[in-house]
């Protein structure tokens, strides 16, 4: 008969408490949802099945749809003890009874392979071949991984267990080799004395003989069917691994879920290596190629702003074929990676400056050599895309590896840019999979030491500061020509002095005191200004520019009150004002401009003559105020910021 088995401790046998749960919480995700949608998504494309298209199907039953303890009673026999036994490491107010209906939470992949492999192997496998089946359910911290795969540390799979308030999972895997349907579970405690001590990890299987200490799973269809329709499983005939969490973290929603997807695999969604089914008994989300930007819009806010310009970025780098991809020189090939003028040559540099100042993306392939210390120097690349968003914000490059995305990298912030850094070739994918934390959202240059030769601490900083450096190269020469080139958010402080001018940083000067004035420096030659901000008692001015200058066809025009971190466009408070509405207003009326729209913090206008004037008043004196004028042809149909 299935029932659960926890093994006693003998003599001499080591205490070993699990810290599996410290990978995903103090390393680097916390979120409950988050982590589980990480890790069990990356497991699922690793087992992708002939380079294909992953489903992943996550069903969340809620408290309104659980599962009856008397259906629930045949897959707890000789569990329900060790739950509750004193130090075993659970909450004990999250514990529930044997009488408790279950709700449960269900991960499916499709399109995938299912754990293949011996189930009666009880150590690692000597011979190198892989085992999925014995990786996944009696190893911790180990893994059958190999370079084509995404993951390496082997810990992914107890993101399971931590979404559990009793630790516990349950695996049903259909395994494309034999078509075998295989039943486990698996618990994950603390040591803990009932009437023994016992050990941490407990496993739902069966013992076939008394002479014979291995559990192992179930194989009766029969049985194993009627454990999917109790889970409403949509498992099948088809190959791929169903894992249910009874239980599940009341912190894990869909909404959690759907959030966790978007962030941290839209790239593989949008390039059609995944789709993702999201599940409650009401409510089911698909998300896949087309709905993509739909779902994002929908979540609004925060999980919006951000996403919505990174995706339309990955979708245009998506649709970028590789021979139209810029190609740099490629750093000396027997030493650490280094950013320098030799990478780009002149004329390319001409052509990328120009389609970068003009606003259009740029697809770069950097070439590296990658130098392990067990194999030949190997030829590999990364691509970078970018384009100048127009705006004074500063952010870091979006970094993915393989379809994941790297969320924590320690990359230098640029200003005015968005930028994705993609590595997708094996040799320089697996580099930097060897520098990622256990939970992959970071790259630490300490880990490369035993595989990689010395410099390989300079080889990852070249690649973090990629996008950095490629902006510093594209925009140097002309920021010489026009120091304001990259300007377009001016601060109006609310003080009456100094009117004319706008405020600025400036660094201390290193010359010594007594040294002298320091020498006069050439002053720059601007561009002729097609407008410009003035600040005014209450407000500011939009008025013409230089001399001989042609304003633009349109200007839109955005105002914010200053805030202590982040961009003060983002974070406009309808609270503060609304343009038009009282006490903002134009005073005096509008010259020479007819306003096309207006809202909340954005006019539009149209420029009809060039001694144009608009002039907006109103706001409170007491704060400083941000305004972004950005302008806008007449074929420019997009009026959105």
């Amino acid at each position: 008969m299935a029932q659960w088995y926890f093994k006693p401790k003998t003599p001499g046998d080591t205490i070993r408490e699990p810290i599996h749960g410290e990978f995903f919480a103090a390393d680097a995700i916390s979120d409950p949802g988050r982590a589980l949608v990480r890790e069990a998504i990356q497991n699922s494309l690793d087992a992708c099945a002939d380079e294909g298209k992953v489903l992943v199907r996550i069903y969340l039953s809620g408290p309104n749809s659980p599962v009856a303890s008397s259906n629930l009673s045949p897959y707890f026999v000789g569990a329900w003890e060790h739950l509750r036994a004193v130090g075993n490491g659970l909450q004990p107010e999250g514990i529930p009874s044997a009488g408790d209906p279950c709700p449960f939470l269900v991960f499916e992949d499709f399109g995938t392979k299912g754990l293949q492999g011996d189930t009666a192997e009880a150590f690692k496998p000597k011979t190198g071949r892989k085992n999925n089946f014995y990786h996944f359910f009696r190893a911790e911290g180990q893994s059958d991984k190999d370079q084509l795969d995404r993951g390496s540390w082997g810990v992914g799979k107890h993101v399971f267990v931590r979404a559990s308030r009793i630790s516990t999972m349950f695996g049903l895997t259909v395994r494309a080799d034999d078509h075998q349907h295989l039943l486990m579970g698996r618990a994950i405690l603390k040591s803990h004395w009932l009437d023994n001590s016992y050990c941490q990890d407990g496993y739902f299987g069966t013992i076939p003989s008394e002479t014979q200490q291995l559990v192992m799973p179930i194989t009766d269809v029969a049985s194993n069917d009627r454990f999917c329709q109790l889970f409403d499983l949509q498992r099948g005939e088809d190959p791929g691994l169903s894992i249910v969490v009874p239980w599940p973290d009341p912190e894990i929603t869909d909404k959690a879920i759907i959030s966790g997807v978007l962030y941290d695999y839209f790239y593989p969604i949008l390039v059609g290596q995944l789709e993702v089914i999201v599940e409650t008994p009401s409510i089911k989300t698909v998300l896949h190629t087309t709905s993509l930007v739909k779902e994002v819009q929908r979540l609004r806010g925060i999980v919006s702003d951000d996403l919505e310009p990174l995706i339309e970025l990955a979708a245009w780098a998506r649709d970028v074929p590789p021979v139209q991809r810029r190609r740099l020189e490629m750093p000396a090939p027997d030493r650490a990676w280094t950013w320098s003028d030799q990478l780009i040559p002149e004329s390319l540099r001409q052509t990328l400056r120009q389609s970068y100042l003009a606003g259009e993306g740029l697809a770069v392939r950097v070439p590296v050599t990658v130098r392990s210390k067990h194999a030949p120097p190997q030829a590999s690349y990364f691509d970078v895309f970018l384009v100048r968003d127009g705006t004074e914000s500063t952010g870091r490059p979006t970094f993915i590896r393989e379809g994941i995305i790297i969320t924590r990298v320690d990359a230098p912030r640029t200003r005015g840019a968005r930028a994705i850094v993609l590595t997708e070739d094996l040799p320089l994918a697996a580099f930097l999979r060897a520098a990622e934390n256990p939970s992959h959202t970071e790259w630490q240059s300490i880990r490369l030491k035993d595989a990689y030769k010395v410099g390989c601490k300079a080889d990852l900083l070249f690649v973090k500061r990629s996008v950095q450096e490629l902006v510093h190269m594209l925009t140097t020469a002309e920021q010489d020509q026009d120091p304001s080139l990259l300007v377009d958010l001016f601060s109006l402080p609310a003080t009456e002095e100094d009117e004319d001018t706008v405020k600025t940083r400036t660094k201390k000067s290193g010359k010594k005191r007594g040294a002298g004035p320091p020498s006069p420096s050439p002053q720059p030659t601007s561009r002729l200004r097609r407008f410009r901000i003035q600040k005014v008692k209450g407000g500011f001015s939009v008025l013409p520019g230089d001399d001989g200058a042609t304003p633009p066809a349109r200007l839109e025009i955005r105002a914010a009150y200053f805030v202590r971190h982040g961009n003060p466009l983002r974070k406009y408070n309808q609270a503060d004002f609304r343009i038009n509405q009282p006490p903002i207003r134009f005073d005096p009326p509008p010259q020479g401009v007819e306003i096309l729209e207006h809202s909340d913090n954005r006019v539009l206008v149209a420029i009809k003559e060039l001694g144009f004037g608009l002039h907006l008043t109103g706001f409170d004196e007491k704060r400083d105020l941000y305004v972004r004028a950005v302008p806008k042809e007449e074929s420019d149909g997009d009026t959105t910021p």
